[in-house]
Formats: structure tokens, sequence, C-alpha cells
């Protein structure tokens, strides 16, 4: 693919950054494989993940704590070059936006496009996001498929989207397989005592048995 420019008109004299968010409650291969995908398709020499501290639609669920699934983040990327685990939102009291991220980063590398990785299951959600035209404006958002979810108009059709907002959603995709593993298996399946998860990188499986981060709550 070929993503347009946050803001169009605008040179890109300056390689981007990839953004992906997420609990990563844990990082899996999916997560991997993303990152890897970015890194090859997008105009981008950077990939920042972002553990969520807060999490806005997951408030009240099965949540390993924020400490935990940074060293996570870390153990899991630590061999990717060019990615950067970034715990800013971990340190953000209250809810964490997605908008307040977006415009720190902004601000931060001014003249360095941002392209947001979301999957498929949240594009229909996108309005009910905090300013999500501000999301919109601040960076393309760049969606990847999730198994069951389709990516086309009919998805976006009567949602507060303006026509280009739903054009350059459209236009920007991340090719690749539909990958159906969900991290709320992994967990359940940890807890029924599978220790040879092969979805999840071993550093992490390692970390998980020792910190016994998911050895408590919901089976």
């Amino acid at each position: 693919m070929t993503p347009a420019p946050a803001q169009p008109g605008a040179p890109t004299t300056r390689p981007g950054i990839a953004i992906l968010g997420g609990s990563f409650n844990p990082p899996h291969r999916t997560h991997l494989r993303l990152v890897d995908a970015a890194l090859r398709a997008l105009p981008v020499d950077e990939v920042r993940v972002l553990p969520a501290g807060d999490h806005p639609h997951k408030r009240g669920g099965d949540l390993a704590p924020a400490a935990a699934r940074l060293a996570m983040c870390r153990l899991a990327f630590a061999d990717r070059p060019g990615v950067v685990v970034d715990d800013r939102e971990l340190h953000r009291p209250g809810p964490s936006f997605t908008v307040d991220t977006l415009a720190e980063l902004a601000a931060e590398a001014p003249g360095r496009p941002l392209f947001f990785l979301i999957g498929s299951d949240n594009l229909p959600l996108l309005p009910t996001w905090r300013d999500h035209h501000r999301v919109l404006a601040l960076a393309t958002v760049v969606t990847y498929p999730r198994r069951g979810h389709p990516i086309d108009a009919e998805v976006l059709a009567g949602l507060d989207l303006s026509a280009a907002e739903r054009g350059a959603l459209l236009a920007n995709v991340l090719a690749g397989p539909a990958d159906e593993v969900a991290a709320s298996d992994l967990r359940r399946r940890w807890r029924r005592g599978e220790r040879d998860l092969v979805e999840i990188p071993a550093a992490v499986r390692a970390y998980m048995a020792t910190s016994r981060c998911y050895d408590s709550g919901i089976a």
C-alpha cells in the first residue's frame, strides 16, 4: 500500500512514525507481524509500541498490571530494530486517549508524518473515540484485517465521518492475512495450564511464568 500523507499537500521529507497501541495483554505473534509489516510497507523508519494505561474501552476487564505489560512488551520487541516501546500512556493519570498521544508525538516530531495502526474490528468504533476527527487529522489511520471484520464502505456508512475521512480510511489498509489470535483466549489457555503457547514469544512466556501476572483473574 502507499498511504496518503496525514496532511495532504505537505511535502514529506522525513520518514514517518507508525504507532501501534493496545493493552498488549499479553503481546503475541500478531503484534510482531504487524510491526514487521508496518516497517516494510509504510514510509516509516520507526514503530512506536504504546501499551495502554487506563484503557477507556477496556476498563474493569482482565488486565494485567501496567508494569507487567510494559515488561512483556520490552521482551517481545527486543530483537526488532526500529521498534521503540513507549511507556507514556502508563504514566498519564486517568483514561488514556489516542488523540492526546498523537498530539504529543506530533509536537515532538514536527515534519514526520504519523501512521496509526488499528484492527478492522475497531474501524466502526472510531467515531466513539475522543475527538475522532482530530485523530484522523493528526495521523493517517492504517487498518489491518481482523477475521470477521471486513474493511469496506458498508462498514463506514452512516458513521460520523466526512467523505474525505471515509476515503482515506478505505485507501489505507495494511495488506496481510486476517489473524484470529485473541489475547483473551491465550490468557484462558495459560490459566488452564498450557505453557507452550507458540503464539507468545518465548521470553514473554518465561516472564509470565516467573511473574505469575496471569495466575489470577478470569479463567
